[in-house]
């Protein structure tokens, strides 16, 4: 039997089934295996939005050869803009196609598993948009599946690959603060329709909307023009708010640069939560234990109303401050200059020279490493564990409980009733 047989029974049975029967590991070639010299060809999964410009993006220096979008209109705009790139509505369909080396998954949050776990059985490398998951359980399924099928992947937390943020990074490995006793992090952005309440009415399915596809996994909804196409973030099941959204980005240098796993214990602050919408403004204080003991390292996150801007740190709307013994690294996610604070108190400290790589963007990294030349530092190892620490967050608002938290095992050790959201259900026949 031909490999292109094995391919087209196998997806044949997975449409039928659902993506929980996705679990066949197809042959496929390796990082190693791709020519430097050669361009890759590119399938892109979600083309308006945030998706429009990844293709774009990508488009630069690789071929675009597939083009998915539940969205028709979408769909066609993209294909104007690629004409001999074949188009899909269903992923599925699309997965049958024999010459794509790497795909690229800018759907909502709450399909990203659903599209990523088969490209990656099929031995594609995998470019996913940020979070990895919209629960704890799929997005550590998304490591366990990367490692497993060893495929190049990148997480899009676009600003991982920037001078300014793996400056901030090499300065906190260097431990230029000495110890460090606190992080502050804060996000004054506030998404539409935060705080707000499901739409009742229900309103007829576009004619150019496939909802069925458009929902995959997610427990069956009435389709609304607030969910598609930017409103979903919002709504539990779908997204998991501002701080899923915006959290991946700010709290990424902390995160990498201080070396932390696990959090073991978290609490939040808030308005009461809602059991279908996130709220307007959210705090989040973990703990970390820390290898030599002592008292936990706190890490703080303040979004929406609960961040003013001047109180929690001063000049950035949206950034860190890490405190320690020695004094303050101050810095704005987006850019801009880096603050050692107080000016005297560093004086006399060497900073240390560049160590991280400075690749041309985070896509090149990708395509780069896809073709074998260097490796992802935002991959699914870490992309995932950082995904899982913001969505314990998340977990800790919508239970409404301190959790004493097992990050290892996944599970609340004091909150049994955290498990339905830890492992939320699926449709039928997703998995």
């Amino acid at each position: 039997m031909t490999m292109r047989t094995t391919r087209r029974r196998f997806l044949g049975a997975a449409a039928a089934a659902g993506v929980g029967a996705w679990v066949w590991k197809g042959p496929h070639r390796a990082a190693a295996g791709q020519s430097a010299n050669e361009k890759l060809n590119v399938a892109v999964v979600g083309t308006g939005g945030k998706g429009r410009g990844n293709m774009n993006t990508i488009a630069r220096t690789e071929n675009i050869v597939a083009l998915c979008d539940v969205d028709q209109r979408r769909l066609a705009e993209a294909g104007e803009q690629y004409p001999d790139a074949r188009k899909y509505a269903d992923f599925r369909r699309m997965l049958e196609q024999q010459d794509i080396d790497a795909i690229v998954v800018s759907t909502p949050d709450h399909t990203h598993v659903a599209v990523s776990l088969p490209a990656m059985e099929l031995g594609k490398h995998v470019y996913c948009e940020k979070p990895l998951a919209n629960s704890i359980a799929d997005s550590r399924a998304m490591a366990e599946t990367a490692a497993r099928t060893d495929v190049v992947t990148q997480m899009g937390n676009q600003m991982h690959a920037t001078e300014h943020l793996r400056r901030v990074v090499e300065l906190l490995k260097a431990g230029v603060l000495g110890s460090v006793e606190k992080v502050i992090t804060v996000c004054h952005k506030v998404l539409r329709n935060s705080g707000g309440e499901l739409p009742t009415d229900t309103p007829p399915v576009p004619d150019y909307l496939d909802w069925n596809l458009w929902l995959g996994p997610a427990p069956e909804r009435p389709y609304h023009p607030l969910y598609h196409p930017f409103g979903w973030r919002v709504f539990w099941g779908l997204g998991s708010g501002n701080f899923a959204d915006m959290g991946c980005h700010i709290l990424d240098a902390p995160y990498w640069g201080l070396g932390l796993r696990y959090p073991v214990r978290i609490e939040t602050e808030g308005p009461p939560p809602h059991p279908h919408v996130a709220p307007k403004r959210m705090m989040v204080r973990y703990q970390f234990e820390r290898e030599e003991g002592g008292t936990p390292l706190e890490v703080v996150w303040c979004d929406g109303e609960l961040a003013p801007v001047g109180e929690v740190i001063d000049g950035v709307n949206d950034g860190v401050m890490v405190i320690g013994e020695r004094g303050r690294l101050i810095y704005n996610f987006r850019g801009g200059a880096t603050r050692l604070e107080p000016t005297e108190a560093f004086a006399g400290v060497e900073l240390p020279e560049p160590t991280l790589p400075r690749p041309a963007s985070h896509y090149v990294e990708w395509t780069e490493a896809c073709k074998g030349r260097g490796k992802t530092l935002s991959d699914f190892q870490y992309g995932a564990i950082l995904t899982e620490v913001i969505l314990a967050g998340v977990l800790a608002y919508r239970v409404g409980e301190t959790l004493q938290w097992d990050g290892p095992a996944m599970r609340a050790k004091n909150c049994p009733e955290a498990e339905a959201l830890i492992r939320p259900p699926r449709r039928k026949n997703w998995g």
